[in-house]
């Protein structure tokens, strides 16, 4: 452990030089023979962005928009990122208090930016939206003073912004640990809404068999846009400006606009 860590170090020591630095020292070695050096990439599973790859005999265990990008960056770097996919609140603790060097996907709030740092770029956009039962779309009007009487469902540890933190004390708000328990909580009339964000709730309502009971309600009450997160200590402002390069020059090359129009993701504008 205390090796690791004063490789990390000297790592990030290397990367305030230069901000691709370290990228240039990890490819050389690479040329030279040497081993790729392992990258330990964290996340929950976002659909589209990061999520269980098809069974396929030595295949990869992640896919998604996230895994492109990372592998589009690190790779030639001469890095070997390890995508490994937890419960979102052990993911971000694993960038926090460490090991891992990359979380993929959170949201920027202010609470956050005390825990992780960001990566200038966000790579995708959603929209937060309300489910309700069939035939009951009219309970969401666009202001959150019509939901006083109704029971709200939220996950824990997702984050809603700003408009739906303001109305949470106002409202009678239920946290579940994931979507798949709201969205069954929503069906058996135990709950009346459910926040969620749509890309990820599409897949899961219909892996759940509840296309035909559970319907979306418009507009959409908030946009929010997801980052690549990195430790506060030393080392992860070396992984920082890594990734940040990367994504600089995907976008102008417009390999990053080709690889979201690919899984289906919308690029915030």
């Amino acid at each position: 452990m205390e090796h690791r860590r004063r490789q990390l170090l000297q790592l990030a020591a290397s990367a305030t030089l230069a901000g691709c630095g370290m990228a240039r020292a990890a490819a050389a070695s690479v040329a030279a023979g040497g081993a790729a050096r392992p990258v330990s990439v964290v996340g929950t599973t976002f659909s589209r962005l990061f999520e269980p790859a098809s069974a396929s005999p030595g295949g990869p265990p992640v896919q998604g928009l996230a895994v492109d990008l990372l592998d589009a960056i690190l790779l030639p770097a001469g890095f070997a990122p390890r995508y490994e996919l937890l419960p979102w609140l052990r993911a971000q603790s694993m960038i926090e208090h460490g090991p891992a060097d990359i979380l993929v996907g959170p949201y920027r709030t202010p609470e956050r930016e005390k825990r992780m740092r960001f990566s200038q770029l966000p790579f995708y956009e959603d929209a937060l939206v309300f489910y309700v039962r069939s035939g009951q779309q009219d309970l969401w009007r666009d202001e959150f003073a019509s939901l006083r009487r109704w029971r709200v469902g939220a996950v824990q540890g997702w984050v809603y912004g700003e408009r739906f933190d303001q109305a949470r004390s106002a409202l009678s708000v239920t946290s579940v640990r994931d979507l798949s328990t709201a969205l069954r909580m929503l069906q058996r009339g135990r709950l009346d809404l459910v926040a969620a964000n749509q890309r990820n709730s599409e897949p899961v309502i219909q892996e759940l068999g509840l296309t035909d009971q559970v319907q979306l309600c418009a507009p959409p009450f908030a946009r929010l846009r997801g980052h690549f997160a990195f430790s506060l200590e030393p080392q992860g402002a070396a992984w920082h400006r890594l990734v940040d390069a990367g994504m600089q020059r995907l976008r102008a090359s417009g390999e990053l606009q080709q690889l979201a129009r690919r899984r289906g993701v919308t690029l915030p504008d």
